[in-house]
């Protein structure tokens, strides 16, 4: 059964190398990466993994290529330590980059007992090179417990956060990190496996002009690391846990891949030719959709439900997505949210990583939820502040009728405070009769992400003025008012 998937997935066309290819007899290679596991006897055939090459590339001249789109910007290198990340390192200081342009970032997870000792490798590899060096702490299980991630995600995530703090802090203007080709088909069978869709299979490019991110070596296979970094005398070190195959990365790089390469020889090479149409297709299919679906509301990237019923439904929902950096998106996932389009207002699906897709009235919301603030705050006439909202309340000679809902009565509100919602509240809106804060946001149609993070001006169960919304009946002005104020966001 497995068999026989495989080989509808590789086909055929593309294992076999043309009469006219060059063979480079290399006997290292991505065969590295199984030696050591206790848990496969096969290994992979390294001569037929570079067999389908031309010939042995210039990584130099591959990385110099990689990084001509960014000509004259300053990049922070990703540097664990391991061979391809020095590799990486050692090559774009041989293509001619300014050293004043590089700066090497190592992030260390502290999970493992050698973890200090590779960022003591590191350190003193970029002083040898005279290259600035930046490293990072982080605390990879506990981001992990409180995210809900496998320990592998987080730190991934943490790593990225790191990366990407470079260029917010304006030091650098691209990422640069050492993926390689073998990196590239290992994402796409998790990725298959997972139940990923057309975007999971389309692996994970070299560059990423949106997210500001470069991998020189995506087209480079471990077997052409091996033999740069022996012709180049380059020292590394190595993480032990990269033999150990309990993630699931490992699993297929220490399991599946050696023997359906022992089968298929070539398949790797045609995993990755295969994930190059798979891009083809997706970035097709991309240029289809309409970006004004999508758009950006009070803390959620929503999709309008017209489109989510077609062809092109799942792919406004991994776009939603994308801005929350999610990638390990199912297909199930996908669905769930997609499927909300026929449901009830109020109606949640789970998608990754604590993001939630909610049904709303005209669109669907993907919003990371946020605890409900409880304190409170003295209302001033000024700027007020409450959990990272800010409105303001300033005195005015206006018109009410050319701000509606927004101007009231400054006497009536003497004594209010600055608030969120809470059980009981009773609101009596402009001009109507007194009901509960719950049913005037349900005849309003707010949706319930916002429900929660919308200050309210109060006193007692009093809601005074909802901001942003409408002011009380009771503090509306009258022909008694003697000063009025403005509540503006």
């Amino acid at each position: 059964m497995f068999t026989a998937f495989v080989s509808a997935f590789l086909h055929v066309r593309g294992v076999m190398p043309p009469d006219n290819c060059r063979r480079v007899p290399v006997a290292t290679g991505i065969e590295n990466y199984a030696r050591g596991s206790k848990n496969s006897g096969a290994r992979i055939d390294t001569s037929a993994n570079l067999r389908y090459n031309v010939a042995m590339i210039d990584l130099v001249e591959t990385v110099g290529g990689a990084l001509a789109c960014a000509e004259g910007k300053r990049f922070a290198v990703g540097v664990s330590g391991g061979r391809d990340s020095v590799c990486l390192l050692h090559a774009i200081l041989r293509c001619g980059i300014d050293k004043s342009r590089v700066i090497v970032v190592h992030v260390n997870h502290c999970l493992r007992d050698a973890a200090d000792r590779d960022e003591n490798f590191v350190r003193g590899l970029c002083e040898k090179s005279g290259v600035a060096f930046i490293s990072v702490r982080v605390d990879v299980k506990r981001a992990a417990e409180q995210c809900g991630q496998t320990v592998e995600q987080a730190a991934r995530n943490l790593r990225y956060d790191a990366f990407y703090d470079m260029i917010k802090s304006d030091r650098a203007d691209y990422i640069l990190t050492a993926h390689h080709a073998l990196d590239n088909a290992e994402s796409v069978l998790m990725h298959l496996f997972r139940g990923a869709g057309l975007d999971g299979l389309r692996g994970i490019g070299g560059f990423d002009a949106e997210r500001k991110l470069i991998r020189p070596f995506i087209s480079v296979y471990p077997a052409e690391l091996d033999a740069y970094a022996t012709e180049n005398g380059i020292e590394y070190v190595t993480d032990e846990t990269n033999l150990v195959p309990d993630a699931d990365r490992n699993f297929i790089r220490l399991n599946v891949l050696p023997l359906i390469e022992q089968r298929y020889t070539g398949a790797v090479r045609a995993v990755n030719e295969f994930a190059r149409e798979c891009e083809s297709a997706a970035d097709t299919l991309d240029a289809l959709a309409d970006a004004e679906n999508i758009y950006y509301d009070r803390g959620a990237v929503c999709v309008r439900s017209s489109a989510l019923d077609g062809a092109l439904a799942g792919r406004y929902v991994r776009r939603a997505l994308a801005y929350f950096s999610l990638v390990d998106v199912t297909r199930e996932q996908i669905s769930a949210a997609v499927a909300l389009r026929g449901k009830r207002v109020g109606a949640i699906a789970e998608a990754a990583n604590g993001v939630k897709a909610e049904r709303e009235s005209s669109a669907v919301a993907f919003y990371i939820p946020r605890a409900e603030y409880g304190g409170e705050r003295p209302l001033v006439c000024g700027t007020n502040v409450i959990d990272g909202l800010t409105f303001r309340v300033e005195n005015t000679d206006s018109d009410p009728k050319a701000f509606v809902g927004c101007v009231a009565d400054a006497d009536k509100l003497d004594g209010a405070v600055v608030r969120f919602r809470r059980d009981g509240d009773v609101f009596t809106p402009f001009g109507g009769k007194p009901k509960k804060l719950k049913q005037y946001f349900t005849d309003n149609k707010v949706p319930n992400r916002i429900k929660s993070r919308t200050p309210l001006i109060a006193r007692g169960k009093e809601i005074l003025a909802v901001v942003g919304m409408q002011v009380s009946d009771n503090v509306r002005v009258t022909a008694d008012t003697k000063r009025r104020v403005l509540i503006t966001i």
